[in-house]
């Protein structure tokens, strides 16, 4: 996968502790954004009719946050030890108001979001793993309607994108009839440079990782 994490004026703990020593902790020399990278891999969710009803997401923290998350901890009882599931649960507590950092349209109008219920977490290679499901308020039908979605961080202290080559998976009734096609971010050359300069004490935008976001087209037929 690509990479990304979760922002500072968000989440607490490990997120709070990364961010603070990557903008400008002594001794840390100044990067441009983003400051922490998420691989990411999605899931379509099916419901019996064919119809989008959720979008299931993998999330694999870079190095950085994983030893920040981990405070230094580099040996774990297992991949349940109940520190990872505590620090999941935190985590996706605190990205609830902001919808998880998901978007998700329909025909252009943004649908609404339900309560993750179901996530699971481990360490995979060193790197921390978590998986979770996205509920949509309302079941989409991707054959009537024009379904996309974007994963990413509003202000981007975290880039967030899937691999290189990846494909969209598709899970439930239909699933081998649905293709996701994926569409890189184009950001203008005057973004990427507003981007570079929040370093240097420019203020985030909330507008700002849309810009740099992908886009995902669900197609059934």
């Amino acid at each position: 996968m690509k990479r990304s994490t979760v922002t500072i004026d968000y989440l607490r703990g490990g997120f709070l502790a990364l961010l603070f020593m990557l903008a400008g902790a002594s001794g840390v020399p100044a990067v441009a954004h983003p400051h922490a990278w998420i691989d990411l891999r999605s899931t379509v969710v099916l419901d019996a009719q064919g119809r989008v009803v959720a979008i299931e997401q993998q999330w694999l923290f870079d190095e950085f946050y994983t030893a920040f998350a981990l405070d230094g901890q580099k040996t774990l009882a297992d991949d349940r030890d109940p520190r990872l599931v505590e620090l999941a649960r935190v985590n996706l507590e605190n990205l609830r108001p902001y919808g998880y950092f998901t978007e998700v349209r329909a025909d252009g109008a943004k649908v609404t979001l339900g309560t993750v219920k179901e996530f699971e977490t481990a360490l995979r290679c060193g790197r921390l793993w978590l998986r979770f499901i996205v509920p949509l308020d309302r079941p989409l039908d991707p054959r009537k309607d024009r379904v996309n979605f974007s994963v990413f961080d509003p202000t981007y202290y975290i880039e967030m994108l899937h691999l290189k080559d990846d494909v969209i998976a598709f899970h439930g009734v239909g699933a081998n009839a649905c293709y996701g096609r994926i569409t890189p971010p184009n950001p203008t050359t005057e973004t990427v440079m507003l981007a570079a300069a929040l370093d240097r004490g420019a203020k985030a935008d909330n507008t700002l990782g849309a810009l740099f976001a992908e886009t995902v087209e669900v197609q059934c037929q």
